[in-house]
């Protein structure tokens, strides 16, 4: 019997209980795509919102065509499904490019912010687009469960000075810093924070050596290579939020935040009111940060993606029993704890199976392998050798 995911997520099949959100509610928290227009930043060919659902525009850093040029030879991304990308987001700002179709409802943009040169200045062109009470829907990596795990969390001092420099492109420091520390765990880049490991059992990709070289070419080049320039965990970023609060260059109220599910953390931003006061605005961003408690530095352990797939049949089964529960006739006191058991191991595999889909579909959207590729390639280019781990 197949088993619709989509079902088992319904309320009506845990007795009332309240049910965990999906990835997509959790993303979309605070957008109706149906009645808005919206922009959606790096959909690559796995968008969030598809054109079916509503009036959107895609931004990439690249045409559809140079897309599916670059990607070809890459068997992660399948290049049939790139989406027809509206605007090329490089060297000209996000106002600059869609001119008069802002401002729009919302933009959405799923492991972005971790890519972009700039925090401060990318954030300000959103700003600039949003209409007034407009929304951002950001979903970040969490660095303690995927290859950024050695970085240390961004700090308030890096992304002053990024914006203060105008960067376009990704800085021969960040570069650097990306290709000596990535890692990886048990072959694997992404994980859920579940469990703790040895920490020897966390690899480095690269040899400093190799990042070395990488960096030299890159810089000697003067091209554009894509990396991740910030590191964050839940506390990190909003503590780094606070500090952009209290100068003055973080310019939206946090709306939603939804804790680390596999390998991500997802936060909605809502642009404030121009209308108001500089002080009340101050505290309005100030009291709509979240209460996050610091985190362990703690490596957590991958969860097992078949998870899904062999709880899915056991929600089954646990339903089935509780449809046939009451057809022997039991007493009103067995049959009440058979089944408030019945419901409590329902929820439990609930929550495994949306855990196991959570990360899947961050895995699947992951630009590790796109980095990795152009990695590979690179190291072609200048003759390099594999280093062991």
């Amino acid at each position: 019997m197949v088993v619709s995911l989509h079902n088992l997520l319904d309320s009506s099949i845990f007795f009332g209980y309240l049910r965990m959100m999906t990835r997509e509610e959790k993303i979309l928290s605070a957008i109706d795509p149906a009645t808005q227009i919206g922009l959606e930043i790096g959909p690559l060919n796995r968008p969030i919102i598809t054109r079916q659902m509503g009036e959107i525009r895609y931004v990439d850093h690249a045409s559809t065509k140079e897309l599916k040029q670059k990607y070809a030879q890459d068997p992660n991304v399948d290049i049939s499904q790139i989406v027809d990308v509206d605007y090329i987001w490089g060297e000209k700002s996000l106002p600059e490019l869609v001119g008069n179709e802002a401002p729009f409802d919302y933009v959405i943009a799923s492991h972005v912010i971790e890519h972009v040169p700039d925090f401060i200045g990318w954030l300000k062109e959103i700003h600039s687009v949003l209409k007034p009470d407009g929304v951002l829907s950001l979903v970040i990596p969490d660095k303690r469960c995927c290859f950024d795990y050695l970085r240390e969390p961004t700090q308030s001092a890096e992304v002053v000075e990024a914006y203060l420099q105008g960067n376009r492109k990704p800085s021969s420091r960040q570069i650097f810093e990306f290709f000596s520390k990535v890692v990886s765990w048990k072959g694997q880049f992404n994980w859920n924070p579940n469990d703790v490991v040895k920490e020897d059992e966390v690899v480095r990709l690269h040899s400093e050596a190799q990042a070395w070289a990488t960096t030299h070419q890159v810089f000697k080049d003067g091209s554009y290579y894509d990396v991740h320039c910030w590191v964050f965990t839940p506390y990190s970023f909003f503590e780094l939020v606070k500090s952009l609060i209290e100068i003055d260059l973080f310019d939206f109220k946090v709306m939603n935040y939804s804790k680390t599910t596999g390998c991500e953390f997802y936060v909605s931003l809502q642009k404030i009111d121009s209308k108001k006061g500089l002080e009340e605005q101050h505290q309005i961003k100030l009291k709509s940060l979240p209460l996050v408690e610091p985190e362990l530095n703690l490596l957590p352990t991958p969860a097992t993606l078949n998870h899904a797939q062999s709880t899915l049949p056991q929600i089954a089964e646990a339903q089935s029993e509780v449809k046939h529960s009451g057809s022997v006739e039991p007493s009103a006191e067995e049959y009440r704890k058979t089944t408030q058991q019945l419901r409590a191991r329902i929820k439990r595999l609930k929550g495994k199976l949306e855990q196991a889909e959570s990360e899947i579909a961050a895995m699947k959207t992951s630009k590790f392998w796109q980095l990795r590729t152009q990695w590979i390639r690179l190291k072609r280019s200048i003759g390099l050798k594999d280093v062991p781990g």
